[in-house]
C-alpha cells in the first residue's frame, strides 16, 4: 500500500490517491490546518498538486500493527507566488530539498490518519533564498 500511495502522490494521480483514504480520515502537515474527511483531503491534495512540484522518496519504513512510520526526502519546486510566506516566494523556480517523517494509521486497509513532520522554517528559508 505504501508503495502504491507514494506512486500516486509522485504521479499526481488524485483519483488513485483518494482510494487509500477512509471517509473520515485526518491529514496533518506542518504549518497547515488539520484536514478532516476524504472530500476535504481531496481538495487539499488538488491544491497541493496545483502549487507544488515535488517528488518524495522513502528512505526507511517501519510497520508495527496498524501504524507505519516512514522517513523520507522531498525534492521539488514551488510553482506559484506563495502569499502565505512572509517576504513571499519571489519565483516558482527555486529548488528545495528536505527530510520528513510520516506516520500512517490504517484500519480495514484504508488510511485513517496521516501525520507528516518536517522543518517548515528550513523550507521557507530555501524558498526565500536565505539559506
Amino acid at each position: 500500500m505504501l508503495t502504491a500511495h507514494l506512486a500516486a502522490v509522485n504521479g499526481r494521480d488524485l483519483e488513485t490517491l483518494m482510494t487509500f483514504y477512509a471517509d473520515d480520515a485526518v491529514l496533518e502537515f506542518p504549518a497547515s490546518p488539520r484536514v478532516e474527511g476524504k472530500a476535504k483531503i481531496q481538495r487539499a491534495f488538488a491544491s497541493f498538486f496545483d502549487n507544488w512540484e515535488e517528488t518524495s522518496t522513502y528512505d526507511a519504513v517501519v510497520i508495527s500493527g496498524s501504524t507505519a512510520a516512514v522517513e523520507g526526502t522531498v525534492t521539488g519546486r514551488h510553482r506559484t507566488l506563495h502569499l502565505r510566506i512572509p517576504g513571499r516566494v519571489p519565483s516558482a523556480s527555486r529548488l528545495y530539498r528536505h527530510g520528513f517523517a510520516m506516520f500512517l494509521e490504517v484500519a480495514a486497509g484504508l488510511i485513517r490518519r496521516q501525520r507528516v513532520y518536517f522543518d517548515a522554517r528550513d523550507l521557507v528559508r530555501q524558498l526565500l533564498g536565505s539559506e
